[in-house]
């Protein structure tokens, strides 16, 4: 069975959904360090001393990598999904904006409200604004329109973690109109990756900056190539499969030690440990029982909205332990405190998908549809 035909009979990529759970919780235990922070400083604090140490050491080191995974795995997702009904004009560039709008602007846009409101009673209880300094109408502005890192902004803004987010949303358009205008295939994408992996440097040394949409282009355009690998191993036969899932076991074994010995920044291994990783959870991952494919996919539901939570949730936390006068340096190292913040963010991220997102989606998906079709429509695309 073809992707495309995967696709349409519904099958979801149950592996992939429990390896972006698994990405946005990193993320998230990175983003602990937004409770060090006193206004636009981070206080000093001792690592060792942090939750959990010996089990999230790598992610409290290396977790922001895993914004590069999310881009590789949506690569792999818009492949399988979405590349050749868009290379024989089976979907519409208005359609696919639609699809794209309605899974991610209804949260942005509320927590962009409600974080500009928390960073006003932050300001004027201590006179300056948390973590993320530019919080000016111009870069609310650029936040509305989702353009909050598309090179015109002097920093990280408002909602601070959706500037990944906000650089993907141009690599959705590079994506359709490269799959519609030269076809999906996987030296259209390998070139394409080429391209932006080519032009990230360049960019870098000449401009004196990096650009997220050259390096969020890289990476999806490598989920992209990555999908044509699993599909050519799927056309080989069950017994290639262990033989694949060791090698790519041994890869990342290897780009693991490389790093941990200072030997390879992660910057480098993530371009062969991601693809590998992914790889090698869609070929072991692969549940028959229903009850577990439906957690598993439950698990990935909440990806975005824990991504799009979890600093709100942090600003929403150091005022409230402000207003009580509980000093924050004696909670970081708690592992209670910890714990209560993971889950926290993962509650609120569950009752928001089920009562605000999907709603929210589904209904922005029926504008100008006339069969009702919406609710299906949202339940199959991503």
């Amino acid at each position: 069975m073809v992707p495309d035909q995967r696709r349409q009979a519904g099958e979801r990529l149950v592996g992939l959904e429990l390896l972006r759970f698994l990405a946005a919780v990193g993320v998230l235990i990175w983003h602990y360090q937004h409770f060090m922070f006193v206004g636009h400083d981070k206080a000093a604090y001792d690592a060792s001393r942090l939750p959990f140490g010996w089990l999230f050491a790598p992610f409290y080191t290396y977790g922001y990598a895993g914004v590069e995974l999310f881009w590789c795995i949506s690569g792999f997702i818009f492949s399988w999904k979405y590349a050749a009904l868009i290379g024989r004009a089976g979907l519409s560039f208005g359609r696919f904006a639609m699809l794209r709008v309605s899974r991610l602007y209804p949260l942005h846009l509320a927590m962009l409200l409600i974080v500009a409101g928390l960073q006003a009673l932050y300001f004027a209880r201590y006179g300056q604004t948390f973590v993320y300094l530019f919080n000016d109408p111009a870069h609310f502005v650029m936040n509305m329109l989702f353009a909050n890192w598309w090179g015109f902004q002097s920093g990280e803004s408002f909602n601070g973690p959706s500037w990944s987010v906000s650089a993907e949303v141009l690599i959705y358009v590079a994506f359709f109109w490269i799959a519609r205008g030269a076809g999906a295939g996987w030296r259209v994408n390998t070139l394409s990756l080429l391209g932006f992996a080519i032009a990230a440097p360049i960019a870098k040394s000449v401009l004196g900056i990096k650009l997220a949409f050259t390096g969020a282009g890289t990476f999806f355009f490598l989920g992209a190539v990555t999908c044509h690998l699993h599909h050519w191993i799927e056309t080989l036969g069950v017994r290639w499969r262990p033989r694949f899932a060791w090698g790519c076991a041994g890869l990342i074994a290897l780009c693991v030690a490389l790093v941990t010995t200072h030997m390879l920044k992660i910057a480098g291994a993530s371009l062969a440990m991601f693809p590998a990783t992914v790889v090698l959870v869609q070929l072991l991952v692969r549940p028959r029982g229903q009850r577990i494919r439906a957690m598993l996919t439950g698990l990935g539901n909440l990806t975005y909205a824990s991504y799009m939570l979890h600093f709100p949730m942090q600003l929403a936390t150091m005022l409230i332990l402000g207003e009580l006068a509980v000093p924050v340096r004696t909670l970081i190292y708690a592992d209670w405190f910890m714990l209560a913040y993971l889950g926290g963010v993962f509650a609120a991220a569950f009752i928001v998908f089920r009562w605000v997102e999907r709603p929210a989606q589904a209904m922005l998906r029926g504008l100008g549809q006339r069969d009702g079709t919406a609710r299906k429509a949202a339940a199959s695309h991503p």
